[in-house]
């Protein structure tokens, strides 16, 4: 990777980013493909252009997820497709057999009138989903008509409606919860968290009830599933991150029980936003929905926090992409935004001995999107090894960073996320699927054989972001005038500074370091400005440099009392040395990157049993 953005380029590796050889400016910026001035070229990103490409050839649609696919891609009808594409000019592509029918988020430069919305329906685009937090709407537009509703002057950025799928008792002990709840009496009590996933099922257990009324803790459910307005959850997904914030361990607390299974925020107050079908997956547009839905009703509720443990592939710049702007719009509206890396930090799937990250190659560069946007708090997963918390390590699928393309530094800390126990939802998705290995025994929490456990054990970043999510809640009952920059400094400041089992720091794997909500209780820092993730770059002497400048990360700034942001907050040691920065042996500086791997697709469950 060389020192400026506009000359990266990368292959397309296991599990790894969608970007291609069209190189970062054109990327980033929006510009035209191949030269061509081209309206579609230059507003399109970079999934919506592959789509196209693929379907103007009527050729299956590319997903962006593996080097196979990219090598059919740039074998032939690839870039190529794209300038046969834009050749057309004003005039659209001769229709296919079968009218395809594409799925778009369109910025725009004010408000939608009635006027504009009747030009976009000339081209056969109508609107589905307004959008008006981040000025935007999603549409549904004949395939063939999409370059001449790019053509439309008041259209200022067309984002892919992309698929966004969930990025699946050690957690409480792990965090500090446990201590945080003796020493500081804090439960998360009046904080309410936002859970957009898959719904949540809170019938057969009493852990989400609140115990003095024997009412639920979830204080709303909705649902914006299309074709489905239950908000109940049929994946399984949301159910086991819902109790991870707030679980209160009801049913593993009697007479017969000798082992409780608490949650991080035992008190606090949910709501329940479904986004995510039985398989765990949902379009862009239906999780900007949710994220509206959270910010419209932020006062209603109390919401301070919003779990986001869900993610699609990064197609464009966070400046960009719908999906960030949306979480920069909670986080603006006094939100903390809290998201899961994502599931791609292994090079591979076969294990291998000579290669790090225990085997299977530490894949930087994976980070989702939104968690590769900088205002965020992005959370990696850490698992047990020994059961002392000293000896904890990354679990090898937490994605890494940094960001591809703008480079973030990310993820910003990591928390317990590997073999997690929390709720079950019976008859769900993962309950069929994995019941028997994953649902957790009776026997294994209480003397009493009867009944059937509501406890079942996940893995995977999405269990590791509710963790920091419960932290955040524990805080802001603590101080409700906390900000969310407020809160996720504190948050980097107070981690513990971790290495690998020999000793290596490594902020692109466990970023500021591991969770530690004691010490983040305790702390006193203010954020003075933005606590936005800085960026990392290379100096002239071909030197990895994290760029503070500008930030309140610089050594210069004073956080309130004798706290320096220089001496709290680093990313291993001095953190303008390249030598703190582990990239793995992957990774060529001076040219490519080779992310590795020939796996087309990942299974989102793939990593439920951990590792």
């Amino acid at each position: 990777m060389q020192g400026s953005q506009t000359n990266v380029t990368t292959q397309l590796g296991a599990r790894s980013r969608a970007w291609t050889t069209l190189g970062l400016a054109g990327l980033l910026l929006g510009s035209a493909v191949a030269g061509h001035a081209d309206p579609f070229a230059e507003k399109a990103d970079l999934f919506l252009r592959q789509q196209i490409a693929a379907q103007s050839l009527n050729r299956p649609v590319i997903q962006g997820r593996g080097q196979g696919k990219l090598r059919s891609y740039q074998a032939g009808w690839g870039n190529s497709a794209m300038r046969a594409y834009a050749s057309h000019g004003n005039n659209p592509p001769a229709p296919l057999a079968a009218p395809s029918y594409t799925s778009i988020i369109i910025k725009l430069d004010s408000p939608l009138t009635s006027q504009q919305q009747s030009q976009m329906q000339m081209v056969g685009a109508n609107v589905f989903s307004y959008l008006p937090m981040i000025q935007s709407v999603a549409v549904r537009v004949p395939t063939s008509y999409v370059s001449q509703l790019a053509s439309l002057p008041f259209i200022k950025h067309m984002s892919a409606d992309v698929k966004v799928s969930k990025k699946d008792e050690f957690t409480v002990g792990s965090s500090g919860a446990a201590v945080a709840a003796q020493y500081y009496s804090v439960s998360g009590q009046g904080v309410t968290v936002a859970v957009l996933d898959s719904g949540m099922h809170d019938s057969a257990t009493h852990d989400l009830q609140n115990p003095a009324t024997g009412g639920s803790r979830i204080l709303a459910n909705v649902s914006f599933v299309p074709g489905d307005s239950s908000p109940d959850d049929k994946c399984g997904h949301g159910t086991h991150v819902g109790g991870i914030i707030a679980g209160n361990g009801a049913d593993s607390t009697g007479a017969a029980d000798f082992h409780t299974y608490y949650g991080i925020a035992r008190q606090a107050n949910l709501v329940n936003v479904r986004v995510l079908d039985s398989l765990g997956s949902g379009d862009t547009s239906t999780i900007l929905t949710g994220l509206q839905w959270v910010v419209d009703n932020k006062a209603a509720y109390n919401i301070r926090v919003v779990n986001l443990s869900l993610g699609h592939a990064v197609g464009e710049s966070y400046q960009t992409d719908p999906l960030c702007q949306a979480v920069e719009a909670a986080y603006k509206a006094g939100i903390v935004v809290v998201c899961s890396a994502g599931n791609q930090g292994r090079q591979q799937d076969t294990f291998d001995p000579t290669l790090n990250n225990e085997g299977y190659g530490a894949n930087y560069g994976s980070v989702d999107a939104p968690a590769n946007d900088p205002y965020v708090i992005t959370v990696g997963a850490m698992k047990s090894f020994d059961g002392n918390r000293g000896n904890d390590r990354i679990a090898t699928y937490s994605s890494r960073g940094p960001s591809y393309g703008d480079r973030v530094l990310k993820p910003d800390l990591v928390a317990p996320g590997n073999k997690i126990i929390a709720l079950r939802s019976p008859g769900s998705t993962l309950d069929v699927k994995y019941g028997a290995a994953n649902a957790v025994p009776v026997s294994r929490y209480s003397t009493s054989l009867l009944g059937t456990s509501p406890y079942f054990t996940l893995s995977g970043t999405s269990m590791a972001a509710p963790v920091v999510a419960g932290a955040a809640a524990l805080m802001l009952q603590a101080d409700p005038t906390l900000t969310p920059d407020t809160v996720k400094a504190r948050l980097m400041m107070t981690a513990d500074k971790w290495t690998d089992p020999s000793g290596n720091p490594d902020p692109c794997t466990y970023g500021a370091g591991y969770l530690n909500i004691p010490s983040a209780l305790g702390s006193a820092a203010i954020a003075p400005g933005p606590a936005f993730s800085p960026t990392v770059s290379q100096d002239a002497s071909g030197n990895t440099v994290v760029n503070t400048t500008g930030t309140i990360w610089a050594s210069n700034i004073n956080w309130g009392g004798s706290t320096n942001a220089a001496s709290n907050i680093n990313w291993g040691g001095n953190a303008n040395a390249a030598s703190n920065i582990n990239w793995g042996g992957n990774i060529n500086w001076g040219g490519n990157i080779n992310w590795g791997g020939s796996s087309d697709t990942v299974d989102p469950l793939s990593v439920i049993f951990g590792d």
